[in-house]
């Protein structure tokens, strides 16, 4: 079921991506953002519902809470990788257990 849901995501994610605005100054957000959350979904390393995406002017801010430093920096690599990221503003952080939600 996950998988399925996965494919529809990513499909969603690479046809709205072919509707890029076309001006350099334009910045597709909504995009970028679905992009980032695609990219952490599929990272089976990751907590991705514990991240907060957000995007402004083509700069993505990451937020919430992970296990480690090297998931926060995994986080940030993937998001830096998403195509029209000018930056990453890594806002995450290691958290207890307890106020991960676990």
């Amino acid at each position: 079921m996950r998988a399925l849901a996965l494919t529809g995501i990513l499909a969603a994610a690479a046809a709205a991506a072919g509707a890029c605005p076309a001006l350099a100054d334009e910045c597709p957000d909504a995009l970028i953002t679905a992009a980032v959350k695609s990219r952490l979904i599929v990272d089976s390393g990751l907590a991705p519902f514990k991240i907060n995406v957000d995007t402004d002017e083509c700069v993505v801010t990451l937020k919430g809470c992970l296990n480690s430093k090297k998931e926060i920096r995994r986080a940030g690599s993937l998001a830096g990788r998403v195509k029209r990221v000018r930056s990453v503003r890594n806002q995450l952080t290691v958290c207890p257990q307890e106020k991960r939600g676990e």
